[in-house]
């Protein structure tokens, strides 16, 4: 029978949401454990995915095994007792946007500390059992449609970046058309910009420019019909400049990004939605940083993607990880070949825990990049090391492989 216990409270606020988030923090408190405990058996303490499902729903009679408890409370510092407990009363919800937002923010962070390959399975589950029920279904009188909506097409959308940051653009493709779909039924147009977006991004990175253009574009316009969303509004310039640089059109991309500049200088006097993807002023340099790349603007290009690795913290390695790949590249274009290693070695140290294809396949032409300076013994080095990652990566890839046909 299930019931409403502090587990799910606990775990959300600790942002370990994610099943594959949380796994990660409870290997590492395992091994601590048996440490602290001189007990080694501890370090093998596991808890499933179906264990774990049980004890998000509330579907629990006792307490787990001693050993699975003292994993737990060590790591959320709370008693097995409690955490098993009865949840402590909380207001009734005016809408369903709280857990859904909770939701949203849990895989955002997985999917950045990650990789994509190790989320996606984890976001159409939650699109399946939890949001989709309430699209067409019976809705009670405290449940928001537009908030059930506006969910589904974010979700649906962060599903379609995760299936491509797995190497699937057949799967992304069909996220993205399925959340534009699914944004025509809200009244908020910044949620189908928002997928214009993401949908503009996939066009760039799978070559299709003129595409990537028009779609940038076209968020601009339904953007301009509803209310001012600078953040995202500096997000769609960025992809109309990166499209223009890669047809050499430098003016028109450099207006592009001096608009996205402005935009974006508006965003901290507007509250950011739920519903949008971030977009900050680190994520506007990285993306200014391959715009000016393309254009060969390389003094330019480099101080940006500089910029963006000081302003991105530690925990965002996937994107620490592009920008040190786009820093490397405009320093080697520069010739400067013993900065470029140094950006490769921590390149290498940071980012060998990602399990991004498209992440795999950047670094694969850095690395061909680097060949071209073989003849230089700190770059024959660097590529020995970047031979070795690569083999790794395929290993982590492979076992993260996402299902054939559509999801």
């Amino acid at each position: 029978m299930r019931r409403a216990i502090l587990f799910p409270k606990v775990v959300a606020e600790r942002r370990m949401r994610v099943y594959e988030t949380f796994t990660v923090h409870f290997q590492r408190a395992a091994r601590e454990v048996a440490q602290l405990d001189g007990d080694p058996s501890l370090a093998s303490v596991y808890v499933s995915r179906s264990t774990w499902d049980r004890w998000m729903a509330g579907d629990i009679k006792g307490l787990p095994r001693h050993p699975t408890c003292r994993v737990l409370e060590y790591l959320l510092a709370e008693t097995a007792e409690r955490l098993f407990g009865p949840a402590e009363p909380e207001p009734a919800p005016r809408g369903v946007e709280g857990p859904h937002v909770a939701a949203l923010e849990s895989f955002r962070l997985a999917d950045r500390q990650l990789g994509g390959g190790h989320v996606y399975r984890s976001v159409v589950h939650y699109l399946t059992t939890v949001v989709a029920p309430g699209l067409f279904g019976s809705t009670d009188s405290g449940e928001d449609g537009e908030g059930v909506f506006g969910a589904a097409v974010v979700l649906t959308e962060m599903a379609a970046w995760m299936a491509h940051d797995a190497g699937r653009d057949d799967l992304a493709s069909g996220h993205f058309d399925r959340a534009l779909r699914l944004a025509q039924s809200l009244t908020d147009v910044t949620a189908g910009a928002n997928v214009l977006a993401g949908m503009s991004h996939l066009a760039l990175q799978t070559q299709q420019v003129d595409i990537a253009a028009d779609l940038a574009r076209s968020g601009l316009a339904r953007l301009s019909a509803g209310p001012g969303v600078p953040a995202l509004s500096a997000r769609l310039h960025a992809m109309e400049a990166r499209a223009l640089a890669r047809r050499d059109e430098g003016r028109n991309a450099r207006r592009a990004l001096d608009s996205a500049r402005d935009a974006l200088s508006l965003a901290a006097s507007v509250p950011m939605s739920p519903w949008v993807a971030p977009f900050d002023e680190a994520a506007l340099a990285s993306e200014a940083a391959s715009a000016l790349l393309d254009l060969g603007a390389l003094d330019a290009a480099a101080d940006e993607a500089t910029r963006a690795l000081a302003l991105r913290d530690a925990s965002r390695v996937r994107s620490r990880a592009f920008g040190q790949v786009t820093l490397a590249r405009v320093l080697l274009a520069q010739e400067d070949v013993d900065a470029a290693c140094q950006v490769g070695v921590e390149l290498l140290t940071a980012g060998l825990s990602v399990t991004s294809l498209r992440l795999s396949g950047q670094l694969a032409l850095l690395q061909s990049d680097f060949d071209h300076h073989r003849g230089v013994p700190e770059v024959r080095d660097l590529l020995s090391r970047m031979a070795e990652a690569a083999r790794h990566r395929r290993l982590l890839l492979g076992s993260l492989a996402l299902p054939e046909g559509p999801q």
